[in-house]
């Protein structure tokens, strides 16, 4: 087991979550967590995995131009189909919007959307900016909104994959991550040492990666993304 842990790759992990399961990736302010998206959008691609991003606030925009700024191509990424849930930027293919309403989301309304743009295949579904919505809620309405999010987990036409900035949830963030890490059926860590990203498994039903790590210095992320240093 340890042998075949050291030797998973990128597309092992964080593609190899299944069918119906809610994943949730944690990741602090200065790890570039569009960095990953990238990552992730781009091997579904090569696999032709279908992706619908769920844009809370213009997250989406937020991480296009970042990306920009690192000198990294996008257009393929603004090709993806994209479910708007508040904010005014549309950015990407937006196929549909909800609107946010006293800082919640309308989870009715958002599958009314999904329902009529889901494809036959499987779904590769990154939620961006999900602690937008935490930060406005008082605790009761984040629990409301954890246990709602909480009724997606089985859906097998996608897989999810929550990004959510562990940094930002004031002085609630044991209670508010504790509760969506328990109704999450996997959990990643995507942190910057210096100039090492790392991403942890930190829960899994795939015994074979949990508790892997997988680290890449900058020069072999830009390899990665086939990009240049200079």
């Amino acid at each position: 087991m340890d042998e075949e842990k050291r030797e998973l790759t990128f597309d092992s992990i964080l593609l190899g979550v299944k069918p119906g399961e809610t994943a949730l990736v944690e990741y602090t302010p200065v790890s570039s967590p569009e960095v990953l998206l990238y990552l992730m959008i781009s091997r579904c691609m090569e696999k032709g995995v279908p992706v619908i991003i769920d844009d809370i606030a213009d997250t989406f925009s937020e991480y296009i131009t970042r990306l920009k700024i690192l000198g990294v191509p996008t257009e393929d990424l603004l090709k993806v189909s994209v479910i708007k849930i508040g904010g005014n930027k549309n950015v990407g293919r937006v196929r549909g919007k909800v609107e946010i309403r006293r800082y919640s989301l309308d989870l009715a309304a958002y599958s009314e959307v999904y329902e009529k743009i889901i494809p036959k295949k499987l779904v590769c579904n990154p939620v961006l900016g999900i602690h937008k919505l935490f930060v406005s809620l008082d605790l009761q309405d984040a629990r409301r909104l954890i246990r709602n999010i909480g009724n997606f987990v089985g859906n097998e036409t996608r897989f999810a994959v929550y990004f959510i900035n562990r940094e930002t949830l004031g002085e609630r963030p044991s209670e508010i991550l504790g509760l969506f890490e328990e109704i999450a059926t996997s959990v990643f860590r995507w942190e910057l040492y210096k100039d090492v990203y790392k991403l942890s498994v930190v829960k899994s039903p795939n015994l074979n990666i949990l508790g892997s790590e997988i680290s890449f210095s900058v020069k072999d992320l830009f390899k990665l993304m086939e990009l240049s240093l200079d």
